[in-house]
């Protein structure tokens, strides 16, 4: 019998510190600063005249005002909350968007549009106008006033820029608000002012159910859109939007079967944890035996048919994958805790639902009691580029350490009109923290996406969206879960199931190899063994998960795959070493190579929201120099292709991506010491970031070459003491599991 060629582990051991590489030349700067103050003094001056002067709307006397980075200056290097702190001003966030520049360096165009970072800027109106007399004086300009020459523009933050379309004509409508919170010493009364304000222009906010995340206030509204309009002239005040609905798939008709032929419910495994939140329930159910837990969060609220028949299609899918023929194909992985957030409650008021909603799954998150979630409920909310919803960060910034994965369904928005954007992924199906899971129409070869599965791209950083497809049922082939009966199927089809099935394959994966592997170890792997097919990132994401097990954990002859399990410290230099056989290699070999971190986020700058990245450099060989070079040549491995648009690529706009992925085919030869040289670059609101905190990190390497049968094995012969293979304990009782 052949041997089973498992996952290569520890590769960890291969990673060592190395010494930051020699930084570049000097700075090639567009404007001087002279002719950054002839530019910047009269938009900043039309700028002040613009405020208003009534004190309701601004918290303190602060103002704020928009000032758009030259594109040049977009790295977190030369980020100028330095010189605004210096003119008594304050960063309250950030948005990208579109600019053509007067002047630009080099030989980059003028009349192109580039893609830049657009600062809100918090102040008094004798701070702004400080500025403004600095920038008109006939004296130098102070040093620490100097990098004023990194701004393009400067402009008003108009009411009517905060109010998002399609707000709701009636006298008594709800609505989602936005507040920037200053710091404590600039704006101490800009919470009570706002709920001042608000009362007085006729708009009822409902603090109790607002949500704080960083320095933004997401806070549930009523009142009509006149109101509305008014209070947006509030000067702090960022987002005025409908409130978006919740959305679950309606789950279809069952269908008899003579019988049900479904496996036995696995043994307890304390270090398994895994919840589904969605609608509960039904009282009479099929699944006790495989259930491990069942709670509800608002035990006073009555149950809904709809959300306990929605609820019980998610746990079956988890639990039995699509059931054929009215059987399961293999056991479950594991045992699994319902956690009932959708009620009666939620119904009879729905103008809070999302915000009842999420705080249920705010108190799941906080316990840690689960290492794997699902989630296949969320807002009717497409993803917008320049603003980040309270379900996605609060969401985001709870699984920012990087201990629990989360799948999430992408949402069925996808037969909308893709051009205007209503088809894209749903919140928080943009997060960056969690597998997004879009729906595959087959198991079969001549998979495509579900016609119904909302499509990418997702807010840069995470651009790649969906992360992934699974099987979602489509018409010809449904998604069959089990019926309240127990004796019969429901045929489904959506990516609410299509997410619990793919967290039944992280599971799986963990059942099967035991504690070595992290969720994001394994979050890794599943991004690693996606494929594309013939389709577009656009369409399916990194592509999509094999049904076959053995394509996550085990190669076949010709290949190794190896992981790296880490953490970094901030603004540290490591190397990691690719494996390669005594001797080298035996023809050409194709290299793929999956990175996947988690990230502290930043909710109020979109276009800067995750606070760290990793920045890798392929080596190929460490004894290659170019001539008069002091670090080994390196070549390009991870396009940027996959992140960012051509106005992007000049900049660091990829490198702040949670995930990397491509491949590349060389020569063996060639491959002689190859080495990724990682740096963990740290930022915080855009600019430097001070945190010494340790990021967990995975690193998934496929090697393929053909003609080197024997790659798996001599691997590991090539590195007897560092590297093993991660091989199932059958004699502690680990489940045979083949999702």
């Amino acid at each position: 019998m052949a041997q089973t060629n498992y996952l290569i582990g520890y590769a960890e051991r291969l990673v060592e510190p190395i010494g930051a590489p020699q930084g570049g030349g000097d700075k090639l700067e567009p404007y001087t600063i002279e002719q950054a103050r002839e530019r910047l003094a009269p938009q900043l001056s039309t700028t002040i005249v613009s405020f208003t002067e009534d004190a309701a709307f601004t918290p303190n006397g602060v103002h704020v005002a928009r000032f758009a980075l030259h594109p040049t200056y977009i790295a977190k290097s030369y980020h100028p909350a330095g010189m605004l702190r210096a003119a008594g001003l304050e960063v309250i966030g950030s948005k990208s968007r579109k600019i053509r520049v007067d002047r630009h360096t080099g030989s980059n165009p003028t009349d192109e549009t580039y893609t830049t970072s657009e600062l809100y800027v918090a102040g008094t109106a004798g701070a702004f106008e400080s500025l403004r007399d600095a920038l008109i004086a006939d004296a130098d300009l102070a040093t620490e006033l100097a990098p004023i020459r990194r701004f393009e523009q400067i402009a008003p933050f108009a009411a009517e820029e905060k109010v998002k379309a399609g707000l709701p004509d009636s006298t008594d409508s709800q609505f989602e608000l936005v507040l920037h919170r200053p710091s404590e010493t600039l704006a101490p009364d800009n919470r009570a002012q706002f709920l001042a304000t608000a009362e007085q222009v006729g708009v009822q906010l409902y603090p109790e159910h607002g949500f704080d995340v960083g320095t933004l206030w997401f806070v549930p509204a009523r009142g009509d859109q006149a109101a509305l309009r008014t209070l947006a002239q509030y000067t702090t005040l960022r987002t005025v939007r409908p409130m978006p609905r919740l959305t679950i798939e309606p789950v279809l008709r069952s269908v008899s079967l003579p019988q049900m032929q479904l496996p036995p419910a696995p043994e307890r495994d304390d270090a398994i944890r895994v919840a589904i939140l969605d609608g509960g329930l039904p009282d009479q159910h099929p699944l006790g035996p495989w259930v491990e837990s069942y709670r509800r969060m608002n035990p006073a609220a009555a149950d809904l048919p709809n959300f306990t028949d929605h609820g019980l299609a998610v746990a079956s899918a988890f639990l039995f994958g699509p059931l054929t023929n009215g059987e399961a194909s293999t056991p479950p992985p594991a045992k699994v805790s319902v956690i009932r957030v959708l009620d009666e409650s939620i119904a009879d008021e729905d103008e809070f639902e999302l915000y009842r909603v999420l705080s249920h799954i705010e108190d799941v998150l906080t316990s840690n009691a689960y290492d794997y979630i699902n989630l296949s409920l969320g807002p009717n909310l497409p993803v917008e580029d320049d603003d980040v919803h309270a379900w996605t960060s609060v969401i985001d910034d709870l699984l920012s350490d990087g201990q629990t994965l989360m799948t999430v369904a992408a949402g069925n928005n996808g037969e909308l009109d893709a051009e205007s954007g209503n088809a894209r992924v749903q919140v928080p199906g943009d997060g960056v923290n969690l597998l997004t899971v879009g729906a595959a129409d087959s198991r079969d070869s001549g998979w495509a996406r579900a016609p119904y599965s909302a499509i990418g791209p997702g807010r840069h950083p995470g651009r790649v969206k969906p992360d992934v497809l699974m099987f979602g049922g489509s018409t010809h082939e449904p998604f069959n879960v089990l019926s309240a009966s127990g004796t019969g199927i429901v045929g489904v089809t959506g990516t609410s199931f299509g997410a619990p099935y793919g967290l039944r394959h992280a599971v799986g994966i963990r059942a099967l190899l035991g504690g070595d592997l992290s969720p994001l170890a394994i979050r890794t792997l599943m991004v690693h063994a996606a494929r594309r097919d013939t389709h577009t990132s656009a369409e399916v994401g990194w592509g999509r998960v094999p049904d076959d097990f053995e394509d996550l954990v085990v190669s076949g002859d010709g290949v190794a795959r190896i992981i790296y399990q880490g953490e970094l410290k901030p603004g540290k230099y490591v190397r990691a070493k690719v494996p390669i056989p005594t001797g080298g290699f035996t023809g050409d070999v194709r290299m793929r190579a999956t990175f996947c971190y988690a990230s502290p986020v930043d909710a109020h700058s979109p276009d800067v929201y995750t606070r760290a990245a990793l920045e890798p450099i392929f080596r190929p060989n460490l004894s290659k120099y170019a001539k008069g070079a002091k670090t080994p040549k390196s070549r390009r491995f991870f396009s940027q292709l996959e992140y960012v648009g051509e106005e992007r690529r000049r900049n660091d706009f990829g490198q702040w991506e949670t995930v990397l992925s491509d491949a590349a085919l060389m020569r063996g030869k060639t491959l002689a010491s190859p080495v990724f040289d990682i740096h963990y670059n740290a930022r915080e609101e855009g600019g430097k970031s001070s945190s010494t905190e340790s990021m967990s990190y995975a690193l998934v390497i496929t090697l393929e070459a053909a003609k080197h049968v024997n790659l798996h094995q001599d691997i590991l012969d090539a590195y007897p003491d560092l590297l093993v293979a991660i091989e199932p304990d059958l004699t502690a009782g680990a489940p045979e599991v083949d999702v």
